[in-house]
């Protein structure tokens, strides 16, 4: 009787496509900045440098605390050799 052999698979993975949501709520602790006593508060943030994406500016925040309703949304491959967000 002859033993089975296993066929392994060893082809690449599929290249699928994701999406990535980032839900900007608040902030707290931002450093005043202007002479003014202010700051104009927004985030940014990317997956990747050609896909940088930004929130509105809250402008002149007195207390450092800057409340948004945003969402950013990216869209991302995987598998792919990192996977960092940057905010």
């Amino acid at each position: 009787m002859q033993k089975e052999q296993k066929i392994w698979d060893i082809s690449p993975q599929p290249v699928l496509n994701y999406q990535v949501r980032l839900s900007v709520l608040d902030t707290e602790y931002i450093p005043i900045k202007d002479i003014e006593g202010t700051s104009d508060v927004f985030i940014k943030a990317y997956i990747d440098d050609q896909d940088k994406k930004m929130t509105d500016t809250h402008y002149r925040c007195m207390d450092g605390c800057a409340s948004f309703n945003y969402r950013l949304i990216f869209d991302v491959k995987a598998p792919r050799k990192d996977y960092l967000l940057v905010i």
